[in-house]
């Protein structure tokens, strides 16, 4: 699985401990005592998952990572739901990361036209890579490299880009969707070049963010969807050269069509990034398949290309790629348990050669009512 950043916390509750704490006080909060003898609809959901992976570079370098999820749910009258999500990481480094990624209250009205509104840290309303940050809505072993992988910097002393982050924001989005159609709205405190989290001590300036995007859905089992975003990324005094803030806009154009027991992913993104040299332009895509061969077994492949400009020290900028490529064959040994082997080839930004490496992954997903 992806490694994500990890930065340090000083709480003093121990990750496995937070975890579960927050489920436990969830469900303390919202069941009353008499609710197993009460026949009538749980007001409460939890949709946990464990993943733990083994990955084996070329040189014969191994790593293991564990990653332990919730999203718990409570139905509120006249509408409303609140949402909440933490999250644990045992990166390869051994180091744990804890984060709150959602804490959002929700308020749905379905119809013709239904109507839905997020307010809090909620998910990020943009792309299509972010949707797979749950490993069981993720085909492969690994992410989108567009979510981890740093872009080159585009000027001296930038701060670290992605070309389109795992985002979790402050902000709020208002969304409309008729039968073949979807459309939104958003306000994020975080630009998508630069993830902030809740527990880090290295976090980006806020910025506010605005985002509209919307869908076309000609027929079940085929949507094409798209956002723009714009917003500041970079604060004056960030760096001795930056004197002022800066402004990126960011395109993104999704697909996605499923029939029968294929599924195919798609997704274009281009990053329009002020510096005090221009505008910076970086754009990557990836498109990636899922093919359910028995009941049991599937297959799964991503393509992926990044090219990004790399700042030099004669105020130029010199263009570099990122390839990528992942098979990965799953096993589902029950409905909640799967297996999966993997191999990824990839040329980062600035090398020749391509990096491989092997993995292993078990994911384990339950959904409780």
């Amino acid at each position: 699985m992806e490694e994500e950043p990890t930065y340090s916390t000083t709480s003093k509750l121990s990750n496995v401990h937070f975890f579960h704490v927050s489920v436990c006080l969830l469900l303390a909060g919202v069941v009353p005592a008499s609710a197993g003898q009460l026949a009538r609809p749980a007001v409460v959901a939890v949709d946990s998952s464990i993943a733990i992976d083994r990955t084996q570079t070329i040189d014969g370098t191994y790593s293991s990572g564990v990653t332990m999820d919730a999203v718990m749910s409570m139905g509120l009258p006249g509408g409303f739901e609140g949402i909440v999500r933490p999250w644990v990481q045992r990166a390869p480094t051994g180091e744990w990361n804890r984060q709150i990624w959602v804490a959002t209250m929700r308020y749905e009205r379905p119809g013709a036209i239904g109507f839905r509104v997020d307010a809090g840290l909620i998910p990020s309303p943009i792309g299509l890579a972010n949707l797979m940050l749950r490993p069981q809505l993720n085909p492969t072993v690994s992410l989108p490299a567009s979510l981890f992988q740093a872009l080159p910097p585009v000027e001296f002393g930038a701060p670290r880009t992605t070309l389109l982050g795992a985002v979790y924001a402050f902000g709020a989005n208002a969304g409309l969707s008729g039968r073949h159609w979807d459309a939104r709205a958003a306000f994020i405190d975080t630009s998508p070049l630069r993830t902030r989290r809740i527990f880090g001590s290295t976090n980006p300036p806020r910025f506010n963010n605005v985002v509209i995007g919307a869908g076309l859905t000609p027929f079940v089992g085929l949507r094409v969807g798209g956002s723009v975003t714009h917003g500041g990324w970079e604060r004056a005094g960030e760096s001795p050269t930056i004197t002022q803030n800066r402004d990126a806009t960011i395109v993104t154009i999704e697909s996605e069509l499923a029939y029968r027991f294929t599924k195919v992913q798609g997704e274009w993104v281009r990053d329009l990034v002020e510096t005090n040299n221009g505008t910076a332009v970086a754009s990557g895509w990836f498109v990636q398949a899922q093919q359910t061969i028995t009941p049991r077994w599937f297959a799964a492949v991503r393509l992926e290309r990044m090219t990004a400009p790399a700042f030099t020290t004669f105020d130029t900028y010199v263009d570099q790629e990122l390839n990528g490529v992942e098979e990965t064959i799953g096993f589902r040994i029950t409905p909640d348990l799967t297996l999966r082997g993997d191999h990824r080839a990839r040329r980062i930004f600035g090398r020749t050669t391509f990096d491989h490496q092997v993995a292993v992954s078990a994911v384990w997903w339950r959904r409780w009512r």
